[in-house]
Formats: structure tokens, C-alpha cells, sequence
């Protein structure tokens, strides 16, 4: 049984969710303050959209523009599918990195078939993005300044160097 926007929202009014259904866009934002994830304005903030694709049988909850895509937007991708390798249900979508429209999204998605999407299943996931941007955020903090160390110590040795 498919679901929509409009049941979203109800789940999230229910929960308490402050959110804005944008029905031109088909989207449905939610603004959470966080405590380490800044995002790519240097905002404590994960603005979520949930949407239903494929005529409802899809529920997609999404963080875009999640992280800026740095100096190397390549190496930035590939960090983030590592960390999205260990983590249960959140993808990371890499769009136009090549080009000049450079997207970073969290993702998650379900399929919605013969049963009813949960207000708990959709709690969840949106739970389980903004806690993925809250690790992923420190992760690659970590990763950018161990890097940068790297570079400015061009003096350090490496292991099994003479």
C-alpha cells in the first residue's frame, strides 16, 4: 500500500515535527539543530526533505547539499562511501562531482509495497540521517585535519623511511 506527502506530514504533526509541505516540489522539509554537523553555510542545522516517489511506493528521506565537496571532491566522495559502507541504511549520493554542480546527499530509502509505511519506520530514518551527518561530520573533520597535518609536515617520516 503506497504512501504520500500527506501522510508524512500527519506522522511528523503527530511526532510533534515541525515541518512545510512543499506540494509544488513534492517535498517535505524539516529543520533540525544539531550539535556537531555544520552544514556547508557553517549552520548547526540538517534540513531533511522526505519524499514518495514512484507513485508512493518509495519513501526517500534526503540531507542534500549534507557537506561541502572541499578541495578534492573525488577524495571527499570516496570518504563519505566508506563511512556509508559501516553504516546501516544511509547512502551517500555524489552528483556532478565531475562537473560543476557538486551535490553531496545522505540518503535513505525504503520500499513501500504491501504494507503501510509506520510513523516509527519514518521517525527512524529521519533519526538515522541526522545522527549519520552528526558522525560523518566529525569523521571528516578528523580526516581533513590529519590531512592537513600531513602536508604542512613535510619534514615527518614516513614508516620505513631511512
Amino acid at each position: 500500500m503506497a504512501t504520500n506527502l500527506s501522510r508524512c506530514a500527519r506522522m511528523l504533526a503527530d511526532d510533534g515535527v515541525r515541518h512545510h509541505v512543499d506540494r509544488e516540489q513534492g517535498v517535505i522539509r524539516a529543520a533540525f539543530v544539531t550539535r556537531h554537523y555544520l552544514n556547508p553555510r557553517g549552520e548547526k542545522l540538517a534540513i531533511v526533505q522526505i519524499e514518495t516517489p514512484d507513485d508512493g511506493h518509495r519513501c526517500r528521506v534526503a540531507l542534500p547539499r549534507a557537506f561541502a565537496t572541499g578541495d578534492d571532491p573525488a577524495a571527499t566522495c570516496l570518504q563519505l562511501c566508506r563511512l556509508a559502507a559501516d553504516t546501516p541504511l544511509v547512502k551517500i549520493e555524489c552528483a556532478g562531482i565531475e562537473g560543476t554542480g557538486e551535490e553531496l546527499r545522505l540518503v535513505i530509502e525504503t520500499v513501500v509495497e504491501d504494507g503501510r509505511l509506520t510513523r516509527l519506520q519514518l521517525l527512524s530514518m529521519v533519526d538515522r540521517l541526522v545522527e549519520a551527518a552528526e558522525a560523518w561530520h566529525l569523521a571528516l573533520a578528523a580526516a581533513t585535519s590529519s590531512a592537513r597535518r600531513g602536508r604542512r609536515s613535510p619534514g615527518l617520516r614516513r614508516r620505513g623511511a631511512a
